[in-house]
């Protein structure tokens, strides 16, 4: 297939992609004029029609994080699914490249393929083939999910119930992993390196990576590594919520990379800031993350120089922290990185400002002592763990009661908030596991919750047996209703038969002649203005427009009814047309009738509102060949057609072979009534 060829309505354009099974191609749809995704496969391929299959109950799941199927078709020896085109969109491959992502961007995109994946398993469908090329993040930062179902019809994965919302749990896990990390965790083929193995499972993203929250960082490892975690899409949705639906602008990245750089926030240059190395392995790793956590725990009570009596928000934990006993400052930067600077400290009149200033603006007078441009990563972490050891140091050498007050409610206030989280979030995995075990899915039955019995309504008096006078009472009741009973039913019965004819119905012995009408004798052909009135219409109990390749199957399917409501001047028509002759794009387009069942046909009765050439035929489905029962030519009004000989169908279709020109223009096919006898 080139660009330029034509399926159907679409024109292709240019390849994107070849994927398993098939190959992906941007497209216009030439009848509404937009653009389009076309998802091309061979029509004879094993996973074709299971592909198309999928599309098809695919289409029918609202989500707004799912990329939309619009149609689904064939010609010749290809098949297409048509999906939106998400144009100007990237893929989260794409969006992770070799930094990987900030941990809450992470969250949020995560989060949202999870609620979309949701919404298909409630339906009973899954993906079953996430990868950082399936998931797209347009312009405007919303996340889309191609392929739901179709692309693992396309990989020949068979998996449903329980085992698929997992794998769908593991491979929105796999997503996160490698937004944090830059790795892929999963054996699936993707542009993103295999994730470093550690006794044969991924190393969790903590060893990876900065600033990595401790719940992502705990799925992340239970699921791919101890084979436990969320058991679906909306119970992963559940355990990270809650995230921020506005895509994070300008955040600090985790992967090891970005963490190296300076940032612009921290006020100096290179020459003045040491990051700590990004993974804990050797002592000066392990050194640099115990610096990390001392300087975040640090800053979570506030500057020295603040107010800090207040309760602080989550966000007050970057905060830098200046300790002022110290030669050292240490700086924890929004992402988690921390840097380390060495002041020289004043002992002239100019008091702690002076010092203060002197810290700030050293690094700008060029002062290679107080900043070394080649410090290494260990001598990095060295730093900042000396710093941390400095600031405990100079707290405990000021005896500075207040600090320790203010630590020890900080840490109290942080140990509690920890066990709240960890309450909630515990709660919303229970609650979204009983949750599942109550809905259905394509592989699984409904399970019943059990229910409490109710409680009694009467007083435990109820229970003693009944007193003689209440046994009369009830038996004279039963007995009433008895008596009344059978009075009804005597007087039903001595009417039966009232108002028929019984001696006619069970004693005549004579014969009954019934009135016969002729076969009408003709031929194929139409008679213009008359009817065959020997014979009782038959029952059409439903009707549909007949567009077979290369049209869409449908014309007009809304105004079906109106042929057989029994008012000619309501009227199915077809679209609209460039020419008498269809504009050339197909040969004809027609409407069949169901007779629920085959019946013998001697004639059908047209009411032609325009006049079209039409032949109509007969047949076990709607068709454009076979068995004919007549045809017309230029015929206008009430049109009877009768076959030259015995014909057994259940459908019956009309099918237009020109048309005639409307009011405004375009040229149409129009039947008013149809009537089958």
């Amino acid at each position: 297939m080139n660009p330029g060829t034509e399926l159907g309505r679409y024109t292709v354009e240019s390849r994107i992609e070849q994927i398993p099974g098939g190959e992906r191609w941007a497209a216009r749809d030439t009848t509404l004029d937009r653009d389009v995704t076309l998802v091309v496969m061979p029509a004879e391929d094993d996973t074709t029609l299971a592909a198309l299959d999928a599309a098809r109950r695919a289409a029918g799941v609202e989500a707004a994080q799912l990329v939309r199927i619009l149609d689904v078709g064939g010609e010749g020896d290809l098949a297409w699914i048509a999906e939106d085109a998400l144009t100007g969109s990237r893929t989260y491959a794409a969006a992770i490249g070799e930094e990987g992502l900030p941990a809450e961007e992470v969250r949020r995109i995560t989060g949202e393929i999870a609620t979309g994946v949701e919404a298909a398993r409630a339906r009973g469908l899954h993906h079953l083939a996430l990868t950082p090329e399936i998931v797209e993040l347009t312009s405007d930062g919303r996340v889309k999910v191609r392929g739901l179902a179709t692309a693992a019809a396309l990989a020949g994965i068979e998996t449903e119930g329980a085992e698929a919302d997992r794998d769908d749990a593991i491979g929105i896990v796999a997503l996160a992993y490698a937004g944090l990390t830059g790795t892929w965790p999963l054996e699936a083929r993707t542009t993103l390196p295999a994730a470093p193995r550690t006794d044969g499972v991924p190393s969790p993203p903590s060893h990876l990576a900065v600033a990595v929250p401790g719940d992502l960082d705990t799925i992340c490892r239970e699921t791919l590594g101890d084979g436990t975690g969320p058991d679906s899409a909306g119970d992963y949705a559940a355990q990270i919520a809650p995230w921020s639906r506005i895509p994070l602008a300008g955040a600090v990245r985790t992967s090891p990379t970005a963490a190296e750089e300076p940032t612009a926030a921290d006020g100096a240059s290179s020459d003045d800031t040491v990051t700590l190395p990004t993974t804990a392995t050797g002592a000066a790793g392990a050194a640099g993350a115990g610096a990390v956590a001392a300087g975040a725990g640090v800053a979570a009570s506030a500057d020295w120089g603040s107010d800090a009596d207040a309760d602080l928000d989550a966000d007050q934990v970057t905060r830098p922290i200046r300790l002022d006993e110290s030669r050292h400052t240490v700086e924890i930067t929004p992402g988690g990185q921390a840097s380390a600077s060495t002041t020289s400290r004043t002992t002239d009149d100019d008091g702690p400002e002076h010092a203060d200033g002197q810290r700030a603006h050293g690094a700008r007078h060029g002062d290679a002592d107080d900043a070394p441009q080649g410090r290494t990563a260990a001598s990095a972490a060295a730093a900042a763990a000396a710093a941390a050891a400095g600031a405990a140091a100079g707290a405990a050498a000021s005896g500075g009661k207040v600090i320790g007050d203010r630590l020890g409610r900080v840490a109290r206030t942080a140990g509690d908030r920890s066990k709240g989280a960890l309450h909630d979030a515990k709660a919303r995995r229970e609650a979204i596991r009983a949750d599942q075990r109550t809905r259905t899915s394509l592989g699984a039955a409904p399970v019943s919750s059990d229910i409490e019995p109710p409680a009694p309504l009467l007083p435990a008096e109820a229970g003693a047996p009944p007193s003689r006078s209440q046994s009369n009472l009830v038996l004279t009741l039963m007995a009433g209703f008895v008596a009344l009973a059978c009075l009804i039913g005597g007087i039903g019965t001595s009417r039966i038969g009232s108002g028929t004819d019984l001696g006619r119905i069970l004693g005549a012995d004579g014969t009954t002649s019934a009135p016969t009408t002729e076969p009408t004798s003709g031929g194929s052909g139409d008679t213009s203005g008359g009817g065959d009135g020997g014979s009782e219409p038959l029952g059409i109990i439903n009707a549909v427009g007949f567009d077979p390749p290369p049209g869409d199957g449908a014309e007009h399917n809304a105004e079906v009814p109106r042929i057989y409501d029994g008012d000619p001047t309501t009227a199915w028509t077809t679209e609209g047309y460039e020419s008498e002759t269809f504009g050339g794009v197909k040969q004809g387009v027609g409407i069949t009738v169901d007779l629920g069942q085959a019946q013998k046909i001697s004639s059908v009765t047209l009411e032609l509102p325009t006049t079209s050439q039409a032949t109509v035929y007969a047949g076990d489905a709607a068709t454009n060949s076979g068995t004919q029962i007549g045809q017309t030519q230029g015929r206008q009004g009430q049109v009877v057609l009768q076959p030259t000989s015995d014909v057994n169908a259940q459908y019956v279709t009309v099918w237009f072979t020109s048309l005639a020109p409307s009011d405004d223009g375009r040229y149409r096919a129009a039947l008013g009534e149809i009537v089958v006898r």
